[in-house]
């Protein structure tokens, strides 16, 4: 193994806080780094002026969307962009290290840089190494990152130096294509029925962003899927973020994969075997196989459910990096301007860095200042979500104050009445799934959760942010209709329950003229002062392996599920 970079004396260089690299949990660690291969790396520098905090801003939770206004991205970008003065402090740095400056970017406060690993590595005082694990072999880090001491006070953040992926997503269980049965896939129309959405409003005028971090989709499925729901087919634009880009598994190899997954146990076998294979060939088959599933999945939920709206997806690689790129790039997208973003990716709080939490809060922040309203899963994997040492923990970005956290329920639908909803917590052919959700160890309880029943955090011992704020249905017993490669099966997971409430606040926004933004304060007083006509439907039974549903706020379902046509009434107010 190669010997630690020097870090230098004290007064050269200095560590970037909570930039100590967190390697996933059983990664092998394999060699040093290639030091002639290169790589992309982006510095993120400080706003000019850094955009006032909006959690903890009460008036705003008064304030109904028409009486509110938000910044244009051009707005934003003079206002809190990098300062010239300070991006171009950074391309002095990179060209004394011999870097190519690929981008240098002001509302995304970011310089992007490409160099030799040998340069990176001396540049910022790390060891880049190489990890071998289940979810792919990449490249990591020892301990912090370390920057001159003269740029200590513009440097944020060092992203590219691993690539480890800091995002997963849930495999669907994806219902049998059988003859009509209580676990038979629903029709978009009957779930937006069921949680009444406004019918006046399509979503027309809205453009919602879809974050994607692998695989892609064939628009075929899409034709024929939106043709048996007689919906025209959506009008998408895909974006490219720094190379990633569309691109689905292989045709027939997808079509066997969702004959597996819709055939029961037998195919359910087959898919576990799949997803638990040694060699990395078959873990990056099963990756773009269970994305391509996912991506597609995001885009019909969102585009069924809001048949008006554009949509624009962002392909990002599955990084710490990538996710920054793909969040500022839809800051920045002055041209698609999308008002939703959905985002069905997250990791457990402990398993990555403080200093990436803090990038990426911040990044939420600046969205909710441009009026974008951001949902985000909560997680399928229960309250203990796969976390380290097995204890009680919620997802990040969803634990974020400045997203939306969506968790899931089980719908029962008879006709048209909901019969019941309750926790998804369930068994499906063998594949278990849970709704994430819980307390936050990072984020502090906000003051429009004062009034809920937001527990202590079993480790911390303190009452932190509560997870998740709303919820829809993600179990596949009842699920809705999707279609990917060529086969019928079910949405599963809070995965789904994102773009749904996405294109909910479309056809809301539609309604309302104006784009809600950030709507966390707001929908919490709502919640609290509407008991007679309650905009949401309270879940009261079930649990998530740490946490039970009850009345109010819970750490499984959050408020509840919607009722879109209540919801409306309240954000619209009284007539002026």
């Amino acid at each position: 193994m190669a010997s630690r970079p020097s870090q230098g004396s004290s007064t050269s260089h200095v560590p970037i806080p909570g930039s100590q690299y967190v390697p996933l949990e059983g990664a092998k660690l394999l060699r040093a780094a290639d030091p002639t291969e290169h790589i992309t790396v982006t510095v993120v520098v400080r706003p000019r002026r850094p955009a006032p905090a909006l959690h903890d801003d009460q008036s705003l939770a008064a304030r109904l969307p028409r009486d509110r206004s938000y910044l244009s991205r051009e707005d934003f970008e003079s206002r809190h962009g990098a300062h010239p003065d300070d991006l171009a402090r950074i391309q002095r740095f990179a060209r004394e290290h011999s870097f190519e400056i690929v981008e240098t970017s002001a509302i995304r406060h970011a310089v992007v840089l490409q160099g030799s690993i040998a340069d990176f590595s001396h540049a910022f005082r790390v060891e880049i190494v190489h990890y071998d694990h289940q979810r792919g072999s990449h490249r990591g880090i020892n301990g912090p990152v370390y920057i001159p001491k003269e740029l200590a006070g513009t440097v944020t953040a060092v992203l590219g130096l691993h690539d480890r992926p800091c995002a997963r997503r849930h495999t669907p269980a994806a219902a049998p294509k059988r003859a009509p049965s209580p676990s038979s896939p629903l029709h978009p129309s009957e779930v937006a029925g069921a949680y009444r959405f406004p019918q006046h409003a399509d979503g027309t005028g809205q453009c919602i962003g879809i974050i994607e971090l692998g695989g892609g989709y064939y628009r075929a499925d899409l034709e024929k899927f939106f043709e048996s729901l007689k919906l025209p087919v959506p009008r998408i634009s895909d974006v490219a973020v720094h190379g990633a880009k569309n691109s689905p598994a292989d045709r027939a190899a997808l079509a066997k994969f969702m004959t597996a997954l819709t055939a029961g146990k037998k195919g359910t076998a087959a898919i576990k075997q799949l997803m638990t294979a040694n060699d990395a060939k078959s873990r990056r088959e099963s990756d773009l196989l269970q994305s391509t599933l996912e991506t597609t999945m995001d885009i019909e939920i969102a585009a069924a459910f809001a048949p008006g709206a554009r949509l624009v997806v962002y392909f990002a690689d599955n990084s710490e990096q990538g996710i920054y790129h793909a969040l500022t790039t839809a800051l920045a997208d002055k041209r698609n301007r999308p008002s939703l973003l959905s985002l069905s990716w997250g990791e457990p709080e402990p398993s990555v860095s403080p200093n990436y939490i803090a990038l990426i809060d911040e990044v939420l922040k600046n969205l909710a200042h441009v009026g974008v309203t951001v949902c985000v899963s909560s997680g399928d994997f229960g309250a203990h979500n796969g976390s380290p040492a097995g204890k009680p923990s919620v997802n990040f970005p969803a634990s974020s104050p400045y997203a939306l956290g969506c968790g899931g329920t089980t719908l029962k639908i008879t006709g048209s009445k909901v019969e019941s909803e309750i926790v998804w917590n369930c068994v499906f052919d063998g594949m278990h799934g849970a709704t994430g959700g819980g307390v936050s160890r990072i984020f502090d309880r906000p003051y429009w959760q004062n009034t809920c029943q937001v527990p202590a955090h079993a480790e911390k011992n303190k009452v932190g942010r509560g997870v998740p704020d709303v919820a829809g249905v993600a179990d596949p017993h009842s699920g809705c209709r999707i279609l990917v490669g060529g086969i019928e099966a079910a949405s599963s997971g809070t995965s789904a329950v994102a773009p749904m409430w996405a294109a909910l606040i479309a056809r809301l926004n539609q309604a309302l003229g104006t784009s809600a933004g950030y709507l966390n304060s707001l929908l919490y007083r709502i919640a609290a002062t509407e008991k007679n006509d309650s905009a949401f439907r309270p879940i009261t039974e079930g649990e998530n392996g740490a946490y039970r549903a009850g009345p109010g706020w819970n750490a499984c379902t959050g408020l509840g599920s919607p009722l879109g046509d209540r919801l409306l009434s309240a954000l619209s107010g009284p007539p002026k």
